[in-house]
């Protein structure tokens, strides 16, 4: 049974000391800042300004224009670090009694210890001074104030380390998002200039809109009756007074996943002094794309500029037979190979994964010297594709990218490659997003 700590600020401060100064936080920069934040202002009785914006432009070092409804970052990290608290305490601080953990559907963190080790917590060395102990029991408290003092003293130098790099902190924080942002600009090149005047072409499957009563009579697209099935379907969103359901095909319907990877690219370019229009590609096609800078969201499956330029690529969307799921191949593999990435549905409680193709090329030009890029966000699920554009308006993932190009000798971001991005989701949603392959192209 798990009971929560009151209101001791030394021992909070002594968990949140154990944590940060702990082996599996060491390589974990924006996750101790994230813990440090929401724990320091939950000490000092300021939980209330505990936001999911302050939590990412304080804590994360995101510019002001940031905006947590494009960008699911903070809401990634939490998710992460409910992970490694949850693994910390079950390895390196099995022993510890006190412990945090920050809720689901809260940045709040919460303060508890387990009502079986309470017993084991040292007395405070006041209570010890003030009771006359039986002589018996005396060799059991030689030892412990020793090792407690010391471990004392470990802490709180960690917090009074901890509580002199406090005022650097908030100037890190505004001077990383400046610097950072360099490596944006440098992966995302003539896309976010202001001279960029960027085209975000939308593919779109073709799709069933389902409505009561029928379908007005001024279009050329088709209306069926809908089948039993779809009923019990359409009643869990929608209500249904007893009309008879239709359905027509409909060309300009996007997902959720689309929606979220538009808005990023649209955010990222805002943020980078770019102008761009938003488009579907059957308006905007790909002869449109020569001269221009161009983000495409969709596949070979559902986009036609998108499977001529995927001739050019070497990974690419596909439909794997067996299972009838989309994945990512190797189009240099024979078509019967096993396809080089694919979806795996979670079990046991475990999010699901999923991966997002990042294609970067340069575009057709007939005016020489112009450097024009066109990247085409794909993916095997809509998680895949929202989770491969925030990867690329992500400074830290980019970051990552250009450590992964350096290993090749590549001193910055070349013309053309793809990067695989590895997602998790849970019930739908997506929780995080991180490299996992990249392929340099001839351009």
């Amino acid at each position: 049974m798990i009971s929560q700590v009151g209101p001791s600020q030394v021992i909070k401060e002594r968990a949140l000391a154990e944590v940060l100064a702990s082996q599996l936080f060491a390589r974990s920069e924006q996750l101790k800042s994230f813990l440090r934040y929401v724990c320091e202002l939950e000490i000092a009785g300021r939980a209330a300004e505990i936001k999911e914006y302050s939590i990412g432009t304080m804590a994360l070092g995101r510019s002001g224009s940031y905006n947590p409804a494009a960008d699911s970052s903070v809401r990634r990290r939490a998710f992460e670090l409910r992970a490694k608290l949850e693994e910390i305490y079950q390895t390196e601080l099995a022993e510890t009694v006190v412990r945090i953990e920050i809720p689901k559907g809260s940045y709040v963190p919460i303060f508890y210890r387990k009502e079986d080790l309470v017993e084991a917590l040292p007395p405070p060395p006041a209570l010890v001074l003030a009771i006359e102990a039986p002589t018996k029991i005396v060799p059991t408290t030689v030892e412990r104030p020793s090792v407690n003092l010391w471990r004392s003293f470990v802490a709180a130098l960690v917090c009074g380390l901890l509580l002199g790099a406090l005022g650097m902190r908030f100037y890190a924080a505004s001077a990383s998002s400046q610097s950072n942002l360099t490596v944006v600009r440098e992966a995302w090149g003539p896309l976010g200039t202001p001279q960029g005047n960027v085209l975000i072409s939308i593919a779109s499957s073709l799709q069933m809109a389902v409505r009561p009563g029928g379908f007005s009579p001024d279009s050329d697209l088709p209306s069926f009756p809908a089948p039993p099935e779809i009923y019990a379907l359409y009643q869990k969103s929608s209500p249904l007074a007893g009309e008879k359901l239709f359905m027509r095909p409909v060309l300009n319907s996007v997902s959720l996943g689309v929606l979220g990877a538009v808005a990023s690219a649209a955010t990222n370019l805002r943020v980078l002094g770019a102008q761009y229009q938003i488009l579907p590609e059957r308006i905007a096609p790909l002869a449109s794309f020569r001269n221009r800078n161009v983000i495409l969201i969709g596949d070979p499956l559902n986009s036609f500029a998108a499977a001529k330029l995927f001739s050019r690529a070497r990974l690419t969307i596909a439909q794997d037979l067996a299972t009838n799921r989309l994945v990512i191949r190797d189009l240099r593999s024979a078509p019967t190979a096993p396809p080089a990435f694919s979806r795996f549905e979670g079990q046991s409680g475990k999010p699901a994964e999923f991966y997002g193709l990042l294609t970067v090329l340069p575009s057709d030009s007939t005016e020489p010297g112009q450097d024009r890029r066109t990247l085409i966000v794909s993916g095997v699920s809509n998680v895949g594709i929202q989770g491969a554009m925030e990867f690329f308006a992500s400074e830290e993932h980019l970051i990552e990218l250009k450590r992964q190009l350096q290993k090749e000798g590549l001193v910055s971001f070349p013309k053309a490659y793809q990067v695989v991005v590895r997602c998790t989701a849970e019930n739908g949603l997506p929780l995080t997003c991180g490299y996992a392959a990249h392929y340099i192209l001839r351009p």
